[in-house]
């Protein structure tokens, strides 16, 4: 069986984590379409309003790498996962790894604004239901 282990990088060492390899979060911001850049991303991370979590293969050194925030709802408390990059590592080991950590932030839930693909894959993989849609109206098109 696969080994794999989850750590929380620290605001002040995310600069290292990027050049190790977190920098592949990028590839989520291409799916968010203009939402936010890569190098916006590190910001917030850097500046503690979003956490860096990890998973790391023990035997190959595979790595997978997502930026999440703990939210309080008003009815709950959720893990909002707001960019994940895991090649590799999106199976139920990990993300049995990332559910006790939100578990042990007090998470009832793990949540994420997810495209066509993504949503698929964790509604077969892990149950996951879809809650609501987030559309967009282009003010400048003036179609409105």
């Amino acid at each position: 069986m696969t080994m794999w282990k989850l750590f929380q990088v620290p605001a002040t060492h995310i600069d290292a984590a990027w050049k190790d390899g977190a920098c592949k979060l990028g590839e989520a911001c291409k799916r968010a379409e203009a939402e936010i850049t890569p190098d916006q991303l590190k910001m917030l991370l850097s500046h503690g309003m979003r956490d860096l979590v990890g998973v790391v293969n023990t035997e190959t050194g595979a790595t997978g790498w997502a930026a999440v925030q703990f939210q309080t709802l008003p009815n709950i408390r959720v893990l909002y996962v707001y960019a994940i990059y895991a090649p590799g590592a999106a199976g139920p080991e990990c993300f049995r790894l990332l559910a006790d950590y939100a578990k042990q932030g007090g998470a009832s839930s793990i949540r994420g604004a997810c495209d066509e693909v993504i949503e698929k894959l964790w509604t077969r993989r892990f149950k996951a239901k879809r809650l609501y849609s987030i559309c967009e109206i282009d003010l400048k098109a003036g179609d409105v």
